[in-house]
């Protein structure tokens, strides 16, 4: 328990610190006030068009299914609480829960400054553990995990008491990232496209002539896609990955929910589109996610990230 209770204090201080550094830097946590973050040098949220061609599709897919339920809805680990907003304006009643203080402060001041105000629902934010709040039973017609699952040790019994405080028919919508599935392969694809893709390094600089250094850049990327090394805007929370692979995650919803849809995504483009640069920036990352897709449906690459929707059955 003392571990426990240890790792969870870290991570909330990883949260506060990123959450701080983010908004010194300009970031607003809105999706429809979002602006240029130029100190994001290779994330998507440095640039709105970013957001919308890479990180729209998952918020899309959860905010559909919880627009269609309606009602109470619950964020697992809101962070910003950007998606938990975007909720409420569509009339839905959010309680936006994360461990990291920070993380509830910020979206709170965001919140006092909801220009968006006509059907509003409701947004309640919450600092507590998910592993261990009351989160009451039949309560919820839709949880959200946005990226979270997979920072849970106690992963089979947190979605134990996520059925229990859903009502009957109600949805469990979540995206998460899958590390484990990034193979060298993928590394190898990555590397290529950051080298000949116009980006924040300079040609001069980026471009390899010996077998050596190549397989060095390759190797560099598998640990930046992994997070063997900590790297830039990339820098992790204690937990952050406890739960690398689909396998665990999907089994562990089976056991109590029904899996109604899972959508693959993100084989190499989560490291690359936000690192693009030039004019050309927005149609090549157009392209990127197009690709992207692509390979994945193909075969051709593994899937990094997961969507899935499952329901309580009665």
């Amino acid at each position: 328990m003392r571990q426990k209770n240890y790792k969870l204090k870290n991570e909330a201080m990883a949260f506060n610190k990123k959450g701080e550094e983010r908004i010194s830097m300009g970031y607003i946590p809105d999706l429809r006030r979002l602006q240029v973050v130029d100190g994001l040098y290779n994330n998507p949220w440095r640039e709105p068009e970013f957001v919308d061609i890479q990180i729209r599709p998952n918020i899309n897919f959860i905010i559909n299914i919880a627009r269609k339920a309606g009602g109470r809805v619950l964020e697992l680990g809101c962070g910003m609480g950007y998606l938990s907003l975007e909720m409420a304006r569509y009339g839905l009643h959010v309680d936006a829960v994360d461990i990291s203080p920070k993380s509830i402060e910020i979206p709170k001041t965001y919140l006092k400054e909801n220009p968006y105000v006509d059907g509003f629902g409701s947004l309640n934010y919450i600092i507590a553990d998910i592993t261990s709040m009351d989160m009451s039973e039949d309560k919820y017609n839709s949880k959200i995990s946005y990226g979270t699952l997979h920072h849970i040790p106690e992963l089979e019994p947190t979605i134990g008491r996520i059925r229990k405080a859903l009502k009957s028919r109600g949805n469990l919508i979540l995206y998460e990232p899958l590390v484990d599935n990034f193979t060298k392969k993928s590394a190898e694809f990555a590397a290529i496209l950051r080298v000949v893709l116009p980006t924040w390094e300079s040609y001069e600089k980026k471009l390899i002539y010996n077998r050596e250094a190549w397989e060095h850049y390759v190797q560099e990327i598998y640990n930046e896609y992994r997070y063997i090394d900590q790297h830039g805007d990339n820098i992790q929370s204690p937990l952050d990955n406890i739960n690398p692979s689909e396998e665990r995650m999907i089994q562990s919803i089976k056991r109590y929910l029904k899996i109604e849809q899972i959508d693959y995504c993100n084989a190499f483009i989560d490291k690359i589109v936000g690192g693009l640069r030039g004019p050309n920036r927005i149609i090549l990352a157009k392209f990127l996610k197009f690709l992207d897709d692509e390979l994945i449906r193909r075969n051709i690459l593994p899937p990094g990230s997961v969507r899935i929707w499952a329901i309580k059955e009665n």
